[in-house]
């Protein structure tokens, strides 16, 4: 008797649903993430090189950064077009832009891969921490390059390894103790997909950018908070590790879950705690 073999699980499925299930902490804890990721997010901002008036397209907006920091930045004459693959994710961003009175900014739901958006119609792409999770990666690129005029910029970040990142590690391997996880496909969808910054380099070259730059940078990633409170937001933030530690036998599970707020106990000054990131800024331009 033979059996029919079992589909190959759709990328970006798998992706929409991790973030589906996470949409609800990224409400939960706006203030804090945003207060976290704020050097992050200046990177971005940085990066793009914004200017008063120009039309910019943020990609994976999640819960509204960087969006309404690119919105504060190109000011009243600008524009902000905010984008993600999940519209629960935008409901969260549109409601944290009305309560900062912010309104040079719309959301659209959109697949990085497929813009729906008509040829040389921006003047920047920013992008925090998406790029990695976009299956098809030189069709999204082409697809920037497309909707971006004529020296047009981008400007990204994506995460580092996870021996650069405290954040990960720390929480992550007292789990990989009970958990076995195999290393993914060389270029599927996950965090660490662009820890390479040469990988990221070559892409953009590939998809026709100039003036590439991709460096790593060293920044901080303080939690507003207590050690407990930072595994609780870290552990509800993270869509892509909630099946980890899911997977965790239950009579592990509570002391996987001491284990690492010990380990962020490591980084705490009584008031933050204050953990070290790598990330990976990447910018490039299009030809004029």
């Amino acid at each position: 008797m033979s059996t029919s073999p079992s589909p190959i699980p759709d990328p970006k499925e798998i992706v929409r649903q991790d973030w589906l299930g996470a949409a609800p902490a990224w409400k939960k804890w706006y203030s804090q993430l945003a207060f976290q990721s704020r050097q992050a997010t200046e990177l971005v901002v940085q990066g793009a090189a914004l200017s008063p008036g120009m039309h910019v397209l943020d990609l994976a907006s999640g819960s509204g950064e960087p969006a309404l920091s690119v919105a504060a930045a190109v000011g009243p004459q600008g524009r902000v077009t905010a984008t993600d693959l999940l519209r629960e994710m935008l409901q969260i961003a549109e409601e944290n832009a009305a309560a900062r009175g912010i309104r040079n900014i719309e959301f659209r739901a959109a697949d990085a891969e497929q813009l729906p958006f008509p040829g040389h119609f921006f003047d920047r792409i920013t992008c925090r921490f998406g790029l990695m999770f976009v299956p098809n990666i030189q069709k999204a690129l082409g697809e920037m390059r497309r909707v971006l005029k004529p020296g047009g910029r981008v400007s990204f970040v994506t995460w580092g390894s996870m021996e650069e990142n405290p954040l990960f590690s720390t929480m992550l391997r007292p789990f990989l103790k009970y958990v076995e996880i195999p290393a993914p496909p060389p270029d599927a969808p996950h965090v660490f997909r662009f820890a390479d910054e040469n990988k990221l380099d070559h892409l953009l070259c590939l998809a026709g950018f100039h003036d590439v730059l991709v460096a790593k940078r060293k920044i901080n990633w303080p939690w507003p908070g207590t050690p407990e409170e930072a595994w609780q937001g870290a552990s509800e933030l993270a869509a892509p590790f909630k099946r980890i530690i899911a997977a965790t036998p239950p009579d592990k599970r509570e002391l996987a879950i001491q284990e690492a707020i010990q380990g962020f106990r490591r980084f705490f000054d009584g008031q933050a705690v204050n953990i070290p990131a790598t990330i990976v800024a990447a910018t490039a331009a299009t030809p004029v």
